[in-house]
């Protein structure tokens, strides 16, 4: 029978790749008519203060990565295309030492990350991992004009979000991230600093929304580790790893674990080496719509 209204159906079919640290292919299904891509890149982990017995801040927290989302028509890509999902960063878990950086996700139409091969990458440059006590910083937001075939479809792009500077090195609280505020992702809160006889609380991840009303807590007592990051995939939206709370003598609070694209928490200041959260792993959805 001839579709001569050329209506797509509600018929869909939906593919979802995970971070493997190497390139890997998908094909165009027969039928196929639209593509719908969702692109998402690796948070940054979280990162360590220098241990010491007297006053020290709390770890700052990773970054989250940036998103694209665009459609294109089917005709116009190849029967197969080349994926890489970007990983999420590590945490720290040596002292004096920032979080690695999240990985930025690529899908082209060779296994290159060369400009002139790709349909888009989920931002310009990666999210950082949390520094000493410094915050990781979010992905920038990609441009999809410089990639050349990005000009098939109709794409948006979505930067990421700041981590959170680690806590004083008073005894200050780590500090919170809130979720669904302006984003879909967040990066991870901080750790908590502390002196020779005060610590601070880990940073929390709060909720401005009712898709995401169970708040990732920081610690609160001493040494206690931070909350992991948590989310849905329907709808997409998580959050980053709470921070660890300081503590006066031993090793402070670990961060929490982001969820996908997340940053991962600040560890808690203290005298004894801990780990930091780690950043939350990429994600590429394919929907396609026969």
């Amino acid at each position: 029978m001839l579709d001569l209204s050329n209506i797509p159906s509600q018929q869909q079919q939906t593919y979802t790749l995970y971070a493997t640290g190497n390139w890997q292919t998908w094909n165009k299904p027969r039928g196929a008519k639209f593509i719908e891509i969702f692109c998402l890149g690796g948070g940054g982990g979280g990162g360590h203060p220098t241990i010491s017995a007297a006053a020290v801040g709390g770890g700052g927290s990773g970054g989250s990565a940036g998103i694209v989302r665009g459609l294109i028509p089917a005709f116009l890509l190849p029967d197969t295309i080349y994926i890489l999902v970007g990983k999420g960063g590590r945490g720290s878990s040596a002292s004096g030492t920032a979080g690695s950086s999240g990985e930025i996700s690529y899908i082209a139409l060779q296994p290159s990350t060369s400009e002139q091969t790709l349909i888009c990458k989920s931002s310009t440059t990666v999210a950082g991992g949390g520094g000493l006590t410094t915050a990781g910083g979010g992905a920038t937001i990609s441009v999809v004009a410089l990639s050349a075939f990005g000009n098939l479809g109709l794409f948006t792009s979505t930067a990421g979000v700041v981590g959170s500077a680690g806590g004083a090195n008073t005894g200050g609280n780590g500090n919170n991230q809130t979720a669904l505020g302006t984003n879909l992702i967040t990066g991870g809160a901080s750790g908590g600093g502390k002196t020779a006889s005060v610590f601070g609380t880990g940073g929390n991840i709060t909720s401005a929304s009712a898709i995401l009303t169970t708040q990732v807590n920081g610690g609160v007592i001493a040494g206690q580790n931070g909350g992991d990051g948590y989310g849905t995939l329907q709808p997409f939206c998580g959050t980053g790893g709470a921070g660890g709370a300081g503590i006066t003598t031993g090793a402070g609070g670990r961060g929490g674990n982001g969820f996908y694209g997340c940053g991962g928490g600040g560890v808690g200041g203290g005298s004894v080496a801990s780990k930091a959260g780690d950043g939350g792993d990429g994600l590429v959805i394919i929907t396609v719509i026969c």
